[in-house]
């Protein structure tokens, strides 16, 4: 979609079209799902949850956009903050017990398959364990292979500290990795 049809989309949905809203959602919905996922250590249900209370609280509150940024970084914005409320509310952490509806799509040999969906799971487990601003930029621009600078506005941070964050997370999961280090082998 190109930045003009969002904008004309987002004046109507502002203006109470609830199909202007929808098709802006569609339009993002498989990358908005993925951040979803990939915060909530691939567990399904909390990152639908989590995309389900982002969505009715964008759309409440449509009103408030005030077109700084693309819709779907707003919305981003609002899926991590989401999370954080999810977090801090329900002190909630994800197990592997919880994982078990994550899904790896990938057309190699069954047996190889199971073992680099395993390995996922424990990736995902452990980068969801990382501290949010450290989860946010793996998530961002190793999971979802976004730009920095894009990753960078989306946060609402400096690209230089963005990089930083970015450097000491993957030391962090570096280190978390060493240390379960038997389940890669």
């Amino acid at each position: 979609m190109n930045s003009f049809d969002e904008k004309a989309l987002v004046l109507r949905a502002v203006a109470g079209d609830v199909k202007a809203f929808s098709d802006l959602v569609k339009a993002t919905e498989g990358k908005l799902f993925s951040f979803a996922m990939s915060i909530c250590g691939g567990n399904r249900g909390t990152a639908e949850e989590i995309y389900q209370e982002a969505l009715v609280k964008a759309f409440i509150n449509i009103g408030k956009f005030e077109g700084k940024s693309s819709f779907s970084t707003w919305i981003w914005t609002i899926i991590k903050n989401a999370y954080i409320d999810f977090i801090s509310e329900s002190g909630k952490h994800v197990s592997l017990d919880d994982l078990e509806s994550f899904e790896l799509s990938s057309e190699i040999p069954a047996e190889l398959g199971l073992i680099r969906e395993d390995r996922a799971k424990m990736l995902r487990k452990l980068i969801s364990e990382l501290p949010v601003p450290y989860c946010e930029v793996i998530t961002l621009i190793d999971l979802q292979e976004m730009e920095h600078s894009e990753a960078a506005e989306l946060i609402g941070i400096d690209k230089n500290l963005l990089k930083v964050r970015l450097f000491r997370a993957r030391k962090a999961l570096e280190k978390m990795i060493s240390e379960n280090i038997a389940f890669f082998k």
